[in-house]
């Protein structure tokens, strides 16, 4: 996602808010992940209190039951191990996450949503990836830090959670310092989300939909307002906003809330906006997505999804945005259609 920071995507007369902008060539402060503060002892706690979840799991809303001990395999895909896709150096995110050399990003396999239009299809849907251990996933991280990366970014982690803990610790062993970014679509759970709260250092959190009814139809799940909403309330209680250092560089610990635009459905900006506002804070970033394009089943011209966005859904978006309350945050280039 390339970021244009109070980028009016083209559309002159939109005036979008104002950012408080990293004036730093350095872009983002260099600080140690929060999870080298926590004891081994509470470490170790939350990773045997995660995997006894996994018996019959419950780590994500779903509850689907599964005994992902014994190798049973959840609504998600997921099992016992993680199965990762690929990581490698990404600098295509948030000014905050990328920075200057890129995120360490982790792609997971697997997914707690189904949504029809999902652009990483082969991973969350097919389940395309690898198998490994924590020792293998550790040595991941590791690996991604000597490249320089800024930071370690879980992508779709919501039900890979022991593992990712497991995952953490033996790396940290092993000399990994850097912060801990975890990018979800927000079907998450609390309490799940409790055991990562001292670990994870930004959320990269979507708030995709404000109507069930459409949530259903396009991401087969019946609650997912609700709990996205609980979900983003806690994220933003364990780190806050993001904020700048007074040499002009952004701290890496914050929620940032993205809001993909779906064609048909740019009304629901109102209420997405409305959220943080009201319910996180009038400095939570937000970072508006328009690189929408129908992938997967999107082609099916009964979603009302089959195209890409047009610049009239783009310009209500903006003015809904500029008229919220909210003073920070990011938009992408219309223009780009780079990965979500």
């Amino acid at each position: 996602m390339d970021c244009t920071e109070n980028g009016p995507l083209g559309l002159g007369a939109v005036v979008v808010p104002s950012q408080g902008d990293a004036t730093s060539p350095e872009v983002v402060a260099e600080v140690e992940g929060s999870y080298l503060r926590l004891s081994d002892a509470e470490f170790r706690a939350r990773i045997r209190n995660a995997y006894r979840r996994m018996v019959a799991c419950d780590l994500c809303p779903r509850c689907c039951g599964a005994h992902r001990l014994a190798g049973d395999t959840g609504y998600c895909g997921g099992a016992l191990k993680a199965n990762v896709f690929v990581w490698n150096l990404h600098r295509g995110e948030e000014p905050p996450v990328s920075g200057t050399r890129g995120s360490g990003t982790v792609f997971l396999s697997g997914c707690n949503l189904n949504c029809c239009y999902c652009q990483n299809y082969p991973l969350s849907q097919l389940h395309h990836g690898t198998q490994m251990s924590v020792g293998q996933l550790a040595a991941a991280l590791v690996e991604l830090q000597a490249k320089g990366a800024h930071n370690i970014n879980f992508v779709t982690p919501s039900h890979q959670v022991p593992q990712l803990l497991a995952a953490v610790f033996a790396a940290r062993q092993e000399g990994l310092h850097i912060p801990i970014v975890y990018n979800t679509s927000s079907y998450d759970e609390p309490s799940t989300l409790a055991l990562l709260d001292g670990i994870v250092d930004i959320y990269l959190g979507d708030l995709r939909y404000t109507d069930e009814a459409v949530a259903m139809q396009l991401s087969g799940v019946a609650d997912y307002v609700q709990v996205a909403e609980r979900a983003l309330i806690e994220m933003h209680r364990q780190v806050g906003d993001i904020s700048i250092d007074e040499q002009g560089r952004y701290v890496p610990r914050g929620l940032i809330v993205r809001y993909l635009i779906l064609p048909h459905h740019a009304g629901m900006a109102r209420e997405v906006f409305g959220f943080v506002s009201r319910r996180l804070s009038l400095r939570t970033y937000v970072s508006v997505m328009t690189q929408y394009f129908p992938a997967y089943k999107a082609f099916d011209r009964v979603l009302g999804i089959s195209r890409k966005l047009t610049d009239a859904e783009c310009d209500r978006v903006m003015r809904t945005w500029s008229r919220s309350g909210l003073v920070h945050g990011w938009v992408q280039d219309m223009g780009d259609n780079g990965e979500a």
